[in-house]
């Protein structure tokens, strides 16, 4: 496997320019999120993979007031958590 390495600089403001042959590579476009770890010396950034959208649902008022109901009656500490949250209790 060939690698060809490419520089770039750090700006007084912390930023990294990843050179465009990479971003196209990769498919990096403005307002990919990236997610950045250190291991040993290197610096590793990985485009953060979406969750899928299938995964979420809509949850209007006939759902989430369920949901709050139940966490009231749950545990005093719930109820304590909701009034410090600022969620009217009746």
């Amino acid at each position: 496997m060939m690698v060809n390495f490419l520089k770039t600089v750090i700006s007084s403001k912390g930023q990294v320019v990843i050179p465009k042959q990479i971003r196209d590579k990769l498919g990096l476009v403005p307002g990919t999120v990236l997610r950045v770890w250190v291991e040993g010396k290197k610096i590793i950034l990985e485009p953060a993979k979406e969750p899928p959208k299938e995964i979420f649902v809509k949850a209007g008022p006939e759902i989430t007031e369920q949901i709050l109901k139940e966490a009231k009656s749950s545990s005093d500490k719930a109820l304590k958590l909701l009034q410090d949250l600022g969620v009217s209790i009746d």
